[in-house]
């Protein structure tokens, strides 16, 4: 089974995948014990709206296998793209699920699923996004994942309005129990609840340690609403909302709407499961640029910066290290292996390089580490190429459109 996994995902048979995996979907319990199932498989809920995952991946393989189901409220196409992105945001595995051909308000069509694979040679934030087409904000679809890594956090996100910037939580997995894990502010904040199930009678709130919070009734309406005073004993806290029946629209201050200058500010970051979570908040875009291609004469000596960012309230020490592919070694160095950064703050590192006398390309990857009890680490990518850049190159007129 695994080899004609493999098979499938040869560059020549990816246009039979999608099929082809929907009718293997009662085998891939046999696969449990190579990885490609896991006891979370089971705890996956269907989502709305559209976004994404980060998975926080060790060595080794790393899958995800994507599920999506037209709704068929209206008549646009909702075909469904999913990119499987490194650390550098280069794209190392991508899906298309297409629309399901079925009438307007016929209802929901067949659940339809695609495997998305890589190897990960360096540990790292990688993640999955996920657009679809004709429905830039999710109503017409519902899509849900499976992943073998463990750590993980979904970003809900949809298109533009103008309005306030809000990205609701939409949960559609009407009889069966579903939990929102998040991080409360120490502000005051407001949870609200809204297209619960008629057989919901209370919502429940815990913390971390799974001791209850507060117990929340549902109208008969269908919606619960709670505010929370401000509390600075909440810092670091994860919370959970559970539900018995897992169908509901849900808004957290902080969460999913924000207001300006908050400390999460647009970070729409949640988890169905509280040991999946990694401190994604506090050390986003932690190295930037994610990627740098640089173009060089031969033996020059030169210098590309890099930023390393604390997005946390607190400071931080950060470790700076250079990677080579094996036997792939090269003139680049690192003045500065160790910053110290002030809460929210930005300082700039150098990487020093000079052009070998032989080769046209060599690649190297910046790794930053966080030095304290979590450790948390990821890279950028470097690649530097003999030459002038295309984007300095004669441009050849008349340019040629075409579709």
């Amino acid at each position: 089974m695994i080899r004609l996994l493999e098979y499938l995902y040869s560059s020549k048979q990816k246009k039979y995948t999608s099929i082809i995996l929907f009718c293997l979907l009662p085998f891939t319990v046999l696969l449990s014990s190579s990885g490609y199932a896991t006891e979370k498989d089971a705890t996956t809920l269907r989502l709305g709206g559209c976004g994404g995952v980060y998975f926080y991946a060790p060595a080794g393989e790393l899958w995800v296998e994507v599920e999506k189901q037209d709704l068929n409220i209206r008549r646009n196409k909702t075909h469904l793209r999913a990119l499987l992105f490194a650390p550098d945001r280069k794209v190392v595995d991508e899906a298309w699920i297409g629309d399901d051909g079925r009438a307007m308000r016929s209802g929901p069509g067949p659940v339809q699923r695609v495997l998305l694979r890589t190897n990960v040679e360096r540990p790292g934030v990688y993640g999955l996004n996920i657009t679809v087409t004709e429905d830039r904000y999710g109503e017409n679809v519902s899509w849900g994942f499976r992943s073998n890594c463990e750590k993980y956090l979904i970003e809900t996100s949809r298109g533009h309005k103008d309005a306030r910037h809000e990205e609701p939580i939409v949960l559609r997995n009407a009889g069966r129990q579903g939990n929102v894990g998040f991080v409360p502010g120490i502000k005051p904040f407001s949870i609200e609840v809204s297209g619960l199930a008629q057989s919901m009678k209370e919502v429940l709130v815990y913390d971390n340690g799974n001791r209850k919070i507060i117990t929340l009734p549902v109208s008969a309406e269908r919606k619960t609403q709670h505010m929370f005073p401000a509390d600075k004993s909440r810092i670091g806290d994860l919370w959970r909302l559970h539900l018995n029946d897992a169908q509901a629209v849900i808004n957290i201050d902080g969460v999913t709407r924000w207001q300006r200058g908050e400390p999460w500010e647009n970070l729409s970051l949640w988890t169905p499961d509280l040991s999946s979570w990694f401190p994604f908040h506090e050390n986003r875009w932690l190295l930037t640029p994610y990627s740098s291609n640089i173009y060089a004469e031969n033996g020059k000596e030169e210098t590309v910066n890099f930023a390393v960012h604390n997005n946390s309230p607190m400071s931080k020490r950060v470790k700076l290290s250079l990677e080579f592919d094996d036997n792939a070694v090269w003139p680049a160095t690192l003045p500065s292996t160790e910053v110290e950064l002030k809460a929210n703050s930005s300082v700039k590192v150098p990487l020093e390089y000079i052009v070998p006398s032989k080769g046209t390309e060599w690649k190297c990857y910046v790794r930053a580490s966080v030095l304290d009890e979590i450790g948390f680490s990821t890279w950028s990518s470097v690649i530097l190429h003999r030459g002038i850049a295309p984007a300095l190159s004669p441009v050849k007129i008349p340019l040629k459109l075409e579709p």
